[in-house]
């Protein structure tokens, strides 16, 4: 079998402001953390071939993470720079994609990004990939704990797909990708932690799961052939392709013993925005669960919280009491989460369903496509 590493990494320059729709992209200028995960599967010996995917793609970003890549040796690496991406979309575009479905390839969404992965990963011929974010580094039996299970059988299901949870510096198995006092009634992290430590607790080798991470996570062939990531998602693309493995008949299963450190540039401020992309997220996984069939007790505890009938409730309770922690220190935040409040309410179920409809579409889209790329 043949695998290979994705590795998505996210820059922004002067003109390109990616922190709008990103988490974290680091300005051109800045060093980023990409040469430190690529030193480390230098230093624990990954013979595993790696493709890097500069988001988004602009010569400037491109010849940045090229001047990364330059610095590290005994690594099979591939840039997909803006050259190559033209020359996939000349591609699908022969296989009969047209331009309207080429969304899915979006390099400005995290869904069409991760796409992009699987693409390369199937014209490529490999047998699975593993994804991984460039702000984390590797355990030497990383490899080894990837593959364990996949292709096995597990209580009736087929192991195609599974994740991991992530580790900080200090070795606990937490995530802290929104911690702010500001936001003490959003509780997004802590429920996201007492979902993964749940599982972590199970007595079970794997457990079906309703949450992933997308920085830790291995997809087979059959799956990634089968199953595209959502481009319409504002974020969440992770956890949301649980949803979408289960629609197309597959399972995600978590791994307690697949892990690996997560080491991300500390956030200082736009703490709006993430909250404001998790408020459309969270609606949107609300309507594609009802039209995907899915019920919501299946959805898990940390979505079951925040996909309920009182969720613009809970998010309009929250943004104004984390516009008032700002009040008196920071207008931009301050302004940033009133705003979210006026989004929670903003009517948008139309235009949800009409995203989520097109998707059901894109996805015969994408397994007609990649059936025709063998």
């Amino acid at each position: 079998m043949s695998c290979c590493l994705i590795i998505p990494t996210y820059w922004s320059t002067h003109t390109i402001e990616s922190w709008k729709v990103f988490d974290h992209p680091f300005s051109i200028d800045e060093e980023g953390t990409l040469l430190r995960t690529l030193e480390n599967l230098q230093q624990i010996g990954i013979k595993e071939d790696i493709i890097i995917l500069p988001v988004p793609f602009s010569e400037k970003i491109s010849n940045k993470v090229w001047s990364i890549v330059n610095k590290v040796s005994d690594l099979n690496i591939s840039v997909i720079d803006s050259t190559f991406y033209s020359e996939i979309i000349k591609t699908l575009k022969k296989t009969g994609m047209t331009q309207e479905s080429l969304c899915l390839v979006d390099t400005y969404c995290y869904g069409g990004v991760r796409n992009l992965g699987l693409l390369c990963a199937k014209m490529k011929g490999y047998d699975q990939l593993i994804m991984i974010d460039d702000d984390e580094v590797l355990y030497p039996d990383y490899m080894e704990k990837a593959l364990k299970h996949i292709g096995s059988d597990f209580n009736g299901n087929r192991v195609l797909a599974k994740t991991g949870c992530v580790e900080d510096e200090k070795g606990e198995k937490i995530y802290e990708g929104q911690a702010h006092d500001s936001l003490s009634s959003w509780p997004k992290d802590k429920l996201f932690n007492e979902e993964v430590n749940s599982m972590l607790k199970s007595s079970q080798k794997l457990i079906s799961t309703p949450i992933a991470f997308g920085g830790n996570m291995i997809i087979d062939k059959e799956i990634f052939s089968t199953v595209p990531f959502d481009p319409f998602g504002t974020r969440g693309e992770d956890d949301d392709y649980v949803l979408n493995c289960r629609y197309c008949g597959y399972k995600m299963f978590f791994d307690p013993d697949f892990f690996l450190i997560h080491l991300p540039p500390e956030r200082k401020q736009n703490y709006w925005s993430r909250q404001r992309q998790d408020i459309i997220r969270f609606r949107y996984v609300r309507e594609k669960a009802r039209l995907f069939k899915i019920e919501q007790k299946d959805l898990g505890k940390f979505f079951s919280y925040f996909t309920g009938e009182d969720l613009e409730k809970k998010a309009v309770n929250s943004s104004i009491d984390a516009a008032l922690s700002f009040e008196n220190n920071d207008r931009q935040e301050f302004i940033g989460f009133l705003n979210n409040a006026k989004e929670a309410v903003e009517e948008r179920k139309e235009i949800v369903e009409k995203k989520i409809e097109t998707f059901k579409s894109l996805i015969n889209v994408w397994q007609q496509t990649l059936g025709k790329l063998n």
